[in-house]
């Protein structure tokens, strides 16, 4: 089984993690606040903190630039298969969605909490997603089938990585 990982820290300190293990599966990725890794194996982490997700769906392929978002929900036991269920309709929306590179469906290995990871090719076509008619039908849908589940909150990033710290 194939795990995600997560780790933050300052730039220069997870600069380090990538530079020590040139052959994982690291991705940086930055916004203009934060920086994070994200590893994908199924092998133990090379990280020290962070948090571990086990990967339960995944389509599409990274193409090494673009936007990223990281949608987290927090749901109870009972709200598990709703959402489940609802997931298949988002998926079979977002193939069709313009400028999508790949989206994953993650999951706590401690707690009932899901992330999912999109992969756009540009901030546009993410906002484009986000404002468009889908993304409003798919949270309706949310909604409309629990009034406790939902987003806690979205963050963005993007890759490749740029430097923060300019010397």
């Amino acid at each position: 089984m194939k795990y995600a990982y997560i780790t933050s820290g300052t730039e220069h300190y997870l600069r380090q993690i990538l530079s020590d293990n040139p052959t994982r599966d690291i991705t940086l990725l930055q916004n203009f606040g934060d920086s994070i890794l994200l590893e994908e194996t199924a092998e133990p982490t090379v990280f020290k903190e962070g948090t571990a997700y086990r990967i339960n769906q995944s389509f599409g392929e990274i193409k090494g630039h673009g936007t990223v978002t990281f949608e987290y929900l927090y749901l109870r036991s009972e709200e598990i298969p709703i959402f489940q269920k609802l997931y298949q309709s988002i998926s079979l929306t977002l193939h069709e969605a313009r400028g999508l590179q790949c989206m994953q469906l993650l999951q706590s290995r401690t707690e009932n909490k899901y992330l999912i990871i999109t992969f756009w090719n540009s901030g546009d076509d993410y906002q484009h997603w986000k404002t468009g008619a889908a993304h409003n039908k798919i949270m309706d849908l949310i909604r409309s089938n629990s009034s406790q589940s939902g987003f806690s909150h979205v963050d963005v990033f993007h890759f490749p990585e740029y430097f923060h710290d300019e010397k």
